[in-house]
């Protein structure tokens, strides 16, 4: 993985996906997620979001061979919102260009919203909305979810890479 990338003229992807993206929003994220998510949650609903998202997009640069020069964390959008009763952070990251590249990301504080009292251990769910290709060479999307262990679960075929589509899966999955 993370080898020399050439465009696939059949898919317009390129081989392999760039480092950077892939990094930011498979470890960096889910990283600073699982490792505090109070602190995580508290700071992007704050002014230091966007100094916060800048450090670690600059950590993940420091962790791969070939920085994107053409990647800019200023072309990742935050939204926050509620799924369903929980705390969410939703990152549309800069169009994916390979399989594997995501879409979008969704953090969910498991925590509900009628609590009066934040438990020490609250955990947080990682959903990522990835690029995929089919049998035939179209594109596809592939809804996937991330493990504070680090597991990785594939749930197949996602929505259309749509902010509003990708919250409903992630909503569907939190209700199950």
């Amino acid at each position: 993985m993370f080898g020399k990338k050439k465009k696939d003229p059949s898919t317009d992807l390129l081989s392999e996906p760039r480092e950077q993206h892939y990094i930011f929003a498979h470890q960096g994220v889910r990283q600073a997620c699982v490792d505090n998510p109070l602190q995580f949650f508290s700071i992007i609903a704050s002014e230091e979001q966007r100094p916060y998202l800048a450090w670690m997009w600059d950590v993940c640069a420091r962790h791969v061979k070939e920085p994107a020069s053409e990647l800019n964390v200023d072309d990742v959008e935050v939204t926050t919102c509620r799924l369903l009763q929980y705390p969410a952070v939703i990152l549309k990251m800069p169009e994916p260009r390979a399989v594997a590249e995501v879409h979008y990301v969704a953090a969910v504080l498991m925590l509900d919203g009628e609590s009066e009292q934040v438990p020490e251990d609250v955990g947080v769910r990682y959903f990522t909305l990835e690029c995929g290709i089919n049998m035939d060479g179209t594109r596809r999307t592939v809804f996937c979810e991330w493990t504070a262990d680090g597991d990785h679960s594939n749930f197949g075929d996602g929505p259309q890479a749509e902010p509003e589509a990708f919250m409903r899966v992630v909503a569907d999955r939190l209700a199950a």
